[in-house]
């Protein structure tokens, strides 16, 4: 009895020590490790001490346990300071081993992606990228697919949670690290409490947890019944989730159906939460019915995003395989302005805005398409159908916290010949900034020329083109984009254009050449009406280097040249604008040719169409080989109107010279000297030296862009024009000559031609001298029949005129006059009166008289009155008198040619002509009746 006693004791001692004692602390860890590491199915590690406290349910407790990856050994995947296990001796005795009510203290898990893919928990090779489905058989996508969830289900961490899954188990002072090199998201958990609860005898699992991720408050609550419904809720910050969900029977073949929901809250809190940056702000919503079953598809989705400027985002689709991104057809939706309020309609380039945008995507993550493309602006619409495939390498977040989309490439076209290639990426997806794209077009010149014969297509041959386009740090700019034809010899187009600045127009060069050997041919191949104009060409070069820019323009069409040089500065100030316009020879009829042919091609950019209601077509082909060409909308503005002339002028300082030395095409007009400038928002135009069938024209146009844009001042005089052929003109034939010249200074509303000329203020004045007309009636009509009958005029059958002078006051449509004088040697004649063009009336007072006698009876006088469409002439018959003025009665020994006699006249008492003036018809009112007083 002693002995078993004593064998008892030593036992017992033995246990004890075992259990307790330093001496067999390394023994009780490797004891652990071996039976945790094939509990985990990984390697374990302790680093204090194990002790035991034995009992029915001995408790167990480990310190400094470390789970090592076994990809990256110097990042451990778990630390704990902690761990309490519970064992059933009962149940070891029947060979059974089962842990159970954990106790974790202190836990620290790393989940870690390298930059080559490599992660932290997985124990074969970096994950795979997505495959393309145009690089995979329909045969082996089932096989990619089993292999991918054969690797997802094979990593290091399965094991752990196959461990936990039939466990109670309780964590505090929980913190999870997970930091993606490949997609730059890192998220810290920093949690105080997480429980895993077996209930209803293992039936059910239920989870609950409260912290932190990110510094956003984070709690979670799930309920996991077996072969029953399940549900989870967590929270981030104000985001919400929830992840209800029902299992499939094993005859249904496993698995299961759920419903995701989320609502992020304030959208820039979700920012702040996934560490983006906070440049949006609003509320989103997304809904998902999911399905795993064999692979984890996404049946349909839709989510919303309502920003606060009032600007929506949505999308719709489904994923038929999310593991491999494969079966993609996703639908996005943006409108980029409040409902119902967009931006005006853009009338500059710095006025242009996008509103919104339509997107269709089919295909894989790694290789998709666009079925549809449509961007939308305020000032024209752009639709771009059948992009694809295209491709992306990565979706990531950059270390400055924005969004970044890499490795992104796209084709138009068909797939073995692709009519457009383009590679960039995008890195600030968010705000669509930094964006950068290299690209090549090369396809049949009807890409760009929608309406060309079928029959020409092949003359027309192909347009090859390079280009860079990017917004890196600031606007969009085309840094090169080089354009060239082949394969045709109808036309040649030569282009070289790059835009530091698109929006400006900053460090702008552009170099084209464009030359038709027959334009008549070129319009009916673009199924245009033809207009014979010959050859045409065109080299246009303009250049900006900061606040220099520098422009050359020269036009050959037909026989006429033009050449235009412009340089201009634009300084913080007022734009510096210089320039000269010249012509060696100019064909009119080769620039009404030309204005016809521009007219024709305006089809090109939409403003006239066959198909008015047509669709707009893209820049690209679609599935079939049916080349479709780039036309802009017809019911939208268009480019060329984003440049708003009025607003240069008023804002820059411009002086333009134009010359043209030979002009033909116009019978008379033989050259044309000007200049256009403006400054302070004063345009001046002028003056404009024309010449036209031995005429000349001197004319200066006015316009103050600032106070009274709307209205033209319109000054200048004109000489040299023969009076005979004037009445030629007018169907009157009567020979006679003269030199005719005139005046005039008027201003009026520049709404339209016809508003111009209603609204007409000013005056004008029409003068001749030194002529003659091959009748004697004026001479009748002033001296009467038997003077005239011995008159020099009757017999030399034609009448000499001294002068003719017609000052007339422009008033809103009335042309009214005091003294419109026309003088021969023996007669004069004046007229009074107005015409009234807008009321259709006319009143005219007309009375001839001998030279120098005033107050004689005028034996002819007549009137024109009633309406200026059917005017009637009336005879006085007995003439009239007209009556002296007060005092007055004797002409100046120099009476003055051309001023009416009645106005002349002086007191017969009245000093010589040496001391008194005449009275001019012109003279002040006052300084008038002084003249006569004295």
């Amino acid at each position: 009895m002693g002995i078993v006693a004593f064998l008892a004791l030593a036992a017992i001692a033995f246990v004890w020590l075992l259990l307790a004692a330093p001496a067999f602390s390394d023994m009780r860890r490797d004891l652990v490790e071996q039976v945790l590491s094939k509990q985990i199915g990984r390697p374990l590690l302790i680093n204090d001490d194990v002790s035991v406290a034995l009992g029915r349910i001995s408790h167990i407790y480990v310190g400094g346990v470390v789970i090592p990856s076994q990809t990256m050994p110097e990042s451990p995947l778990v630390e704990l300071n902690l761990l309490e296990l519970e064992l059933d001796i009962a149940a070891l005795t029947n060979g059974r081993l089962h842990f159970d009510n954990l106790v974790v203290e202190g836990l620290q898990a790393n989940i870690l992606t390298a930059e080559d893919g490599t992660t932290s928990w997985r124990k074969n090779r970096p994950t795979p990228k997505p495959v393309s489905e145009e690089t995979v058989s329909a045969d082996d996508q089932s096989d990619v697919a089993s292999a991918d969830r054969i690797n997802e289900s094979d990593t290091e961490g399965s094991g752990i949670l196959n461990f936990l899954s039939d466990k109670n188990v309780s964590f505090t002072s929980i913190g999870l690290k997970i930091d993606d090199k490949v997609s730059g998201f890192s998220f810290v958990f920093d949690l105080q409490s997480l429980a895993l609860a077996l209930v209803d005898n293992g039936q059910r699992t239920k989870v609950f947890g409260s912290g932190s991720v990110n510094g956003q408050g984070f709690k979670i609550d799930g309920d996991y019944p077996r072969a029953a419904p399940f549900t989870t809720r967590a929270s981030f910050g104000e985001m919400t989730v929830s992840y209800d969900g029902e299992p499939f029977t094993e005859d249904e073949g496993g698995g299961y159906r759920a419903v995701l929901e989320m609502d992020t809250g304030e959208f820039g809190d979700f920012l702040d939460v996934i560490g983006l940056e906070r440049v949006l702000e609003g509320n989103g919503q997304l809904q998902a019915e999911l399905v795993s079953q064999d692979a984890l598809k996404i049946e349909a989705f839709t989510t919303t995003v309502s920003l606060e400027g009032g600007q929506k985002l949505e999308a719709e689709g489904s994923i038929d395989d999310l593991y491999t991104a494969q079966g993609v057809d996703l639908l996005f939706n943006a409108r980029l302005h409040p409902e119902g309020q967009p931006p005006p309609a853009a009338k500059s380039i710095q006025e242009l805005k996008f509103t919104g945008f339509e997107m269709h995507m089919v295909g894989s993550l790694a290789s998709f398409e666009f079925e549809k493309l449509l961007f939308q602006t305020n000032a024209f619409d752009q639709g771009l159908d059948v992009i694809g495939p295209a491709s992306i390498d990565s979706i990531r977040r950059m270390p400055d916290s924005r969004l970044a989309m890499l490795g992104i490439a796209l084709q138009a076209g068909p797939i073995e010949e692709p009519v457009l290639k383009a590679e960039g990426e995008i890195l600030d997806l968010l705000q669509l900034q930094d964006v950068t794209f290299d690209g090549e077009l090369n396809g049949p010149a009807k890409l760009i020329l929608p309406n060309l014969d079928e029959d020409y297509v092949d003359q027309f041959g192909g347009v090859k083109a390079d280009f860079n386009i990017s917004n890196a740090g600031g606007p969009v700019s085309l840094n090169r984009f080089n354009a060239t034809t082949y394969g045709t010899d109808l036309w040649a187009l030569d282009l070289a254009l790059s835009v530091n600045e698109l929006k400006g127009l900053a460090g702008l060069d552009f170099d084209v050449e464009l030359d038709v050997d027959d334009s008549a041919e070129f319009l009916n191949a673009l199924n245009l009406q033809p207009v014979e104009i010959g050859a045409l060409a065109i080299d246009v070069e303009t250049s900006r280097r900061g606040e220099d820019f520098d422009a050359a323009i020269q036009f050959e069409a037909g026989s006429s040249h033009l050449l235009a040089a412009l340089d201009a500065k634009f300084p913080e100030g007022a734009p510096v604008v210089r320039g000269n316009i010249t012509s060696e020879k100019l064909d009119l009829n080769d620039l009404k040719n030309l204005t016809a042919v521009l007219d024709q091609l305006k089809s090109l950019v939409g403003e006239a169409s066959k198909e008015p209601d047509a669709e707009v077509q893209p820049l690209v082909l679609p599935k079939e080989t049916d080349v479709q060409p780039l036309v802009l909308p017809k019911e939208k503005g268009k480019p060329a109107d984003l440049l708003d002339v009025q607003r240069v002028l008023r804002e820059a300082d411009v002086e333009v010279q134009i010359e043209f030395k030979e002009i033909l095409g116009q019978q008379g007009v033989t050259s044309v000297s000007s200049q256009m400038s403006a400054k302070e928002g004063t345009v001046d135009f002028g003056p404009l030296q024309m010449s036209y069938g031995g005429g000349n024209f001197s004319l200066r146009a006015v316009m103050d862009l600032i106070d009274s844009p709307d209205w033209l001042s319109l000054s200048g005089s004109t000489s040299g024009w023969e009076f005979g052929e004037i009445l030629d003109e007018l169907g009157i034939g009567i020979d006679a000559y003269g030199r005719l010249s005139g005046e005039f200074n008027v201003s009026g509303n520049t709404a339209s031609g016809k508003a111009f000329i209603n609204s007409m203020r000013g005056n004008a004045s029409l003068s001749m001298s030194q002529g003659y007309i091959s009748t004697s009636l004026l001479e009748l009509a002033g001296l009467g029949i038997f003077p005239w009958l011995f008159s020099e005029e009757f017999r030399k059958g034609y009448t000499d005129i001294t002068c003719v002078v017609a000052p007339v006051d422009i008033q809103a449509g009335q042309v009214s006059s005091n003294s419109i004088v026309i003088e021969t040697g023996s007669v004069q004649l004046v007229a009074r009166g107005q015409v009234d063009w807008l009321n259709d009336t006319i009143a005219i007072r007309a009375e001839p008289r001998r030279v120098g006698k005033p107050l004689s009876r005028s034996a002819w006088p007549f009137d024109v009155t009633g309406q200026l469409s059917s005017p009637k002439f009336k005879l006085d018959v007995g003439g009239s008198r007209n009556k002296a003025p007060e005092g007055a009665d004797a002409m100046p020994a120099d009476r003055q040619t051309c001023v009416p006699d009645i106005n002349q006249l002086q007191q017969s008492d009245a000093p010589s002509s040496s001391m008194v003036p005449a009275v001019r018809p012109d003279t002040p009112e006052p300084l008038r009746l002084l003249l006569q007083t004295r």
